[in-house]
């Protein structure tokens, strides 16, 4: 596939700088990253050459740099061979809001999620992420910005009768968000990788809202607010290798001995 980039990438350069090519990703790592805002290919894309026997590698070139070795798309990808490459790259979503139904009335009750998501399936919307705590206290649902005012709506027609009787104590919305996600086949049984992660954005000061995780344990998605969004990916890029870390570092008194032997 020839484009206007050397390859997949580590994550947007746009808003990372000092982004590396991938030269290898499997076909499960690149379609996570393009499902998760990376544009250079499609999901869908990957389907019929997944599907041949033998499997077909993708190759992807830079049309203004064809000397560029690019990346090869293919079974599995090497790359997550080195321990501290264990995440192949991380990519977002923007524009999202997320809606949160909480209240005692969900613990137990068989049919209330059939009930929460059967509303919002009725409106034609999607649903990006979910999360929920084994307590049951608590559902939390990732969608596209423009479609929360009416799904907040919807839910409140649905359970009308359990909001009144403070079975529901509330349905909050919040946006815009971003979802940030790790994706890479070493993420899987390597320990660290979710510490790692969230270290970073606690350093950073970030706040998760959300959390989603498979247990492929392939991708970890945080929910983060809009604005935190871009310091949020330059954060957990740079934790993980992926891009240089630079440290600023200030002499006092430079001009004695041991200051001028520190210089030298």
């Amino acid at each position: 596939i020839w484009t206007d980039v050397d390859g997949v990438l580590s994550a947007d350069p746009r808003r990372v700088p000092n982004v590396r090519v991938l030269p290898e990703v499997s076909y499960v790592e690149a379609m996570e990253l393009a499902y998760f805002g990376a544009k250079v290919i499609h999901p869908k894309t990957m389907g019929p050459v997944m599907q041949c026997v033998p499997q077909v590698p993708i190759y992807i070139k830079n049309t203004f740099n064809p000397d560029f070795v690019g990346s090869r798309i293919y079974v599995s990808g090497t790359g997550h061979a080195n321990r501290e490459r264990c995440v192949a790259g991380f990519s977002s979503v923007d524009r999202i809001g997320i809606v949160d139904v909480e209240g005692s009335g969900l613990v137990g009750v068989p049919g209330v999620a059939k009930r929460l998501f059967g509303a919002i399936n009725s409106l034609g919307v999607s649903v990006i992420l979910i999360a929920q705590a084994s307590s049951e206290h608590s559902i939390t649902m990732a969608l596209p910005m423009e479609a929360i005012e009416i799904v907040r709506e919807a839910l409140e027609e649905t359970f009308a009768r359990e909001l009144r009787l403070g079975y529901i104590s509330s349905i909050r919305v919040v946006g815009p968000c971003s979802i940030i996600a790790a994706v890479g086949d070493g993420m899987s049984q390597t320990t660290g990788v979710a510490g790692r992660f969230f270290s970073a954005l606690g350093d950073a000061s970030i706040n998760v809202l959300a959390v989603a995780q498979g247990s492929s344990e392939r991708n970890i998605s945080a929910v983060v607010l809009a604005d935190d969004a871009t310091r949020a990916l330059r954060a957990v890029h740079a934790a993980f290798h992926l891009s240089h870390t630079y440290v600023r570092v200030g002499v006092v008194g430079g001009n004695t001995e041991v200051g001028l032997a520190l210089l030298r």
